[in-house]
């Protein structure tokens, strides 16, 4: 079967805005099924909206995942497969499209890996504000919280230009480790002391959602109530001590790499649809909201003017971590193959890498907590031939020739950036 989510009406030169979350699970929010009011203000937009039940990211770390969402391409096609690795100036990206058409083009950033040095993700933005003083972990000037992100964007939003569409990117950080409990945003309920270790670090993170949603909110009420659309979305998910991990970038089960996503305005009938959703897709579904022709060699698909069957075979693939600056890692670190493999087809989930092979069946086993790698081998063989055959459409790029001494191998080793 084959989905195609026209738009019911055309819309002259609308408004736009990106509005997206770091580290933002699906399930943690209530428009999800979550059980703890998280988020009452995203859940409010989302009965407006049509809501995606099934999308992932291409690679679960941030500057691979915008960077695929921007220009719809695999990040292991633009040599970007971990953070500190920036977009190369010769791959077009959507902003310069929407910059290219008329638009006005801000952006407000909140995190360390898209500052513009690190991502090249600034282009096609007039405005790129990436100045950010808060540390994180106490040493690293990395990112703003949600409360600047909003002051900032209302203070843009209210010098934009009337007499042009505007493209808006709005990016909050606050649900990525470590998480800061907020006392006013408490969806548990429960003091923290009562709670152990996993459920405090569950509650810690709820805590962070719940004040991102009430800071987005701020920004919503300010949107044009016509002639403009939202789409909303994360860049990955988080673990929350599922397989005895807590964070991001390192595996590739659900919980990390499904993620939120909804698109709200004009012509879009509220709902929800099962279609098969990706990273790759965001830029096309960006450009056609606005009725502008998708970038040349896009590798995603406009998700309401597309045709998307519902039997569409997803790989995603992580690499861990970020380059460090050693001399001459951005040149190995962006060639090093990826740590681990999955690919998604239906129900079906094989991942390939780490301590084991892995083979899931989602609709019976969400949690991933059964492996029927021995017990399923004609699954196996099945979905490994499907990965080979995107690893041969989609090869990696290869990088300039590296030069690391024994003492730089080692470090990266240590850091666990080789494996």
């Amino acid at each position: 079967m084959v989905w195609i989510l026209a738009l019911t009406a055309a819309v002259a030169t609308p408004d736009v805005f990106f509005i997206t979350v770091d580290t933002l699970r699906a399930d943690h929010l209530g428009l999800y099924g979550y059980e703890r009011p998280t988020s009452p203000h995203l859940d409010a937009l989302a009965a407006k909206s049509l809501v995606f039940e099934d999308c992932v990211c291409e690679v679960p770390l941030t500057s691979p995942s915008f960077g695929s969402m921007l220009s719809s391409r695999f990040p292991r096609s633009t040599a970007t497969p971990r953070n500190g690795l920036p977009m190369p100036v010769s791959v077009p990206l959507v902003t310069e499209r929407f910059q290219a058409a008329g638009y006005q083009t801000f952006c407000i950033q909140s995190n360390w890996t898209l500052k513009r040095d690190l991502s090249g993700l600034e282009r096609g933005f007039e405005q790129y504000d990436d100045g950010m003083n808060t540390k994180r972990w106490g040493v690293l000037k990395s990112e703003r919280y949600a409360d600047e992100v909003t002051r900032r964007a209302i203070a843009a939003l209210e010098k934009r230009d009337p007499a042009r569409p505007l493209f808006c990117w709005i990016h909050y950080s606050d649900p990525h480790a470590p998480y800061r409990f907020h006392d006013r945003f408490h969806p548990w309920g429960v003091p923290l002391r009562k709670l152990d270790e996993v459920a405090q670090t569950r509650a810690r993170y709820d805590s962070e959602v719940a004040y991102t949603d009430h800071q987005i909110q701020q920004v919503l009420e300010l949107l044009p109530k016509e002639n403009a659309f939202i789409l909303f979305v994360a860049d990955h998910g988080e673990s929350l001590h599922e397989h005895d991990y807590v964070g991001h970038g390192r595996r590739v089960y659900q919980p990390e790499v499904r993620i939120p996503l909804l698109i709200h305005g004009p012509g879009i009938a509220p709902g929800r649809t099962a279609l098969p959703a990706r990273a790759v897709d965001i830029g096309p579904t960006l450009l056609g909201l606005a009725g502008l022709e998708p970038l040349p060699e896009m590798e995603g698909m406009d998700l309401l003017n597309g045709e998307v069957s519902e039997h569409r075979v997803r790989v995603f693939e992580t690499y861990g971590g970020a380059v460090p600056n050693l001399p001459g890692a951005m040149a190995v670190m962006s060639g090093q193959p990826p740590m681990r493999q999955a690919v998604l087809d239906g129900a079906w989930k094989l991942i390939l890498g780490g301590p084991r092979n892995e083979l899931f069946h989602l609709e019976d086993d969400p949690e991933e907590l059964t492996n029927l790698y021995e017990e399923r081998p004609e699954e196996v063989a099945r979905l490994r031939a499907l990965l080979e055959e995107w690893n041969a459409s989609v090869p990696r790029i290869d990088p300039q020739e590296a030069r690391l001494n024994e003492d730089d191998l080692e470090a990266l080793k240590n850091l666990g950036y080789i494996e």
